[in-house]
């Protein structure tokens, strides 16, 4: 219980260490880089900021970047299989809690179009050189989630 509730101040700091924007203000403070990190991180990350989703203004978004085979939960048709983490995701996306790219190169070496993916989901041409940007612009990593 100690650790579930020191991840979701964490969670919850990160979401008020972001800071109030405008909507011209495009700068992100955090990213969160999926790949090699697991989809339980990100579904802890998703229930904390969920639960936390009306208690404040509009925040920076912590961008999640998704490169590696952990994007699958983000393909139409594995919909079913993670519906639960699916939904949070596109709840936090459009309440700009969150921002979610997908990177178009490992879309094409898997196969998948675009159309296969979800419509709140924006594609990027290379994850790992959008992470490298979002750095180059003062963007941080999320803090590891403890699970």
């Amino acid at each position: 219980m100690r650790v579930f509730a020191s991840n979701l101040l964490l969670c919850t700091g990160l979401l008020f260490c972001a800071g109030v924007v405008s909507a011209e203000d495009a700068t992100f403070r955090y990213y969160f880089e999926l790949s090699p990190r697991s989809l339980d991180e990100l579904d802890h990350l998703t229930r904390s900021l969920t639960s936390d989703l009306g208690a404040s203004e509009t925040h920076t978004p912590i961008v999640v970047v998704l490169h590696g085979r952990e994007a699958t939960a983000f393909v139409r048709k594995n919909y079913e299989q993670n519906k639960a983490l699916v939904d949070r995701t596109a709840l936090l996306d459009a309440h700009g809690v969150i921002e979610v790219k997908m990177c178009a190169t490992w879309m094409r070496i898997n196969g998948i179009e675009e159309s296969d993916i979800l419509p709140f989901i924006e594609t990027v041409p290379y994850g790992p050189a959008e992470i490298e940007r979002l750095r180059e612009a003062g963007s941080e990593p999320a803090p590891r989630v403890q699970i």
